[in-house]
């Protein structure tokens, strides 16, 4: 027997109605329902499911433990496999080009015979410096300058024509157009597992139900909405197109949504 039929059935034997077990331990009808029906499970998460089944066992005077122990958890989510970890790193080794031998003589060479010159020059620069002959370099022509040719007498000037100036006329400036219209609410949800909704637009009740997992639904508002979601942490909420932050729908599952952002929904008298 599991244990939403043993409260089922203990409750059946005190006469009681669900409206009275939701007067005496403030739990909602609809999750009272589901209690019995062993699916609260599938729409809270484990610390209210055993919050809500313990104050019903303990007004029935049953034992909580049993039953919380005999309670059908949903299994997990298969997690994705890891990936396989990728090639070691190959260690990056330098090395000097190999210079033949007889251009290494070359070299050596070439420094020695520099290094004789530059002594010498730096013993006596002016008796060495004498001997280098440098190339003659040939002075630059200079063009001679011509004659300056006397000015141009400068033109009589031409009168220009005139047109005549015609008087500018004030153009009215276009009637402003319409306002816009504002831009109406599109809210989209959709349900990672399974729970229990309930949506107002602009203080209408547009649904009240269970939403399975892999559900979409959409409604549109001129104003606001007001959401009751059982477990807010397992459903993605869009406004017109953009997503809102899970972190902006944890209000104990009652939010209110407007142009202006998402805040927590007043608890209802």
């Amino acid at each position: 027997m599991t244990p939403g039929t043993q409260l089922r059935q203990a409750r059946g034997e005190r006469n009681l109605s669900l409206a009275d077990i939701t007067n005496a331990t403030k739990i909602q009808p609809w999750v009272l329902e589901a209690i019995e029906a062993d699916r609260l499970q599938e729409m809270m998460s484990p610390i209210y499911v055993k919050g809500f089944l313990t104050s019903y066992a303990k007004f029935l005077h049953l034992a909580p433990e049993p039953l919380l122990a005999a309670v059908p958890w949903p299994k997990p989510d298969p997690v994705l496999e890891d990936l396989p970890p990728s090639a070691p790193a190959v260690p990056f080794t330098f090395q000097w080009p190999r210079i033949p031998l007889p251009l290494l003589r070359r070299a050596g060479a070439a420094v020695a015979i520099a290094g004789v010159a530059a002594g010498l020059i730096a013993v006596n620069p002016v008796q060495w410096l004498s001997r280098i002959s440098l190339p003659a370099v040939a002075a630059p022509k200079v063009a001679k300058a011509k004659k300056a040719e006397p000015a141009a007498k400068p033109a009589a000037p031409t009168l220009a024509s005139v047109t005549p100036v015609r008087e500018s006329v004030s153009v009215p400036p276009p009637p402003p157009g319409p306002l816009a219209a504002v831009q109406p609410l599109e809210l989209s949800v959709t349900a990672h597992r399974t729970t229990w909704i309930r949506v107002r637009a602009d203080g209408k009740l547009l649904t009240q139900q269970r939403l399975p997992r892999g559900a979409k639904e959409r409604w549109t508002a001129k104003k606001q909405f007001e959401l009751v979601i059982a477990n807010p942490t397992q459903v993605e909420l869009s406004l017109n197109g953009q997503s809102i932050s899970p972190f902006a729908v944890a209000h104990k599952g009652r939010i209110l949504i407007t142009p202006r952002g998402v805040t927590p929904l007043a608890d209802a008298d």
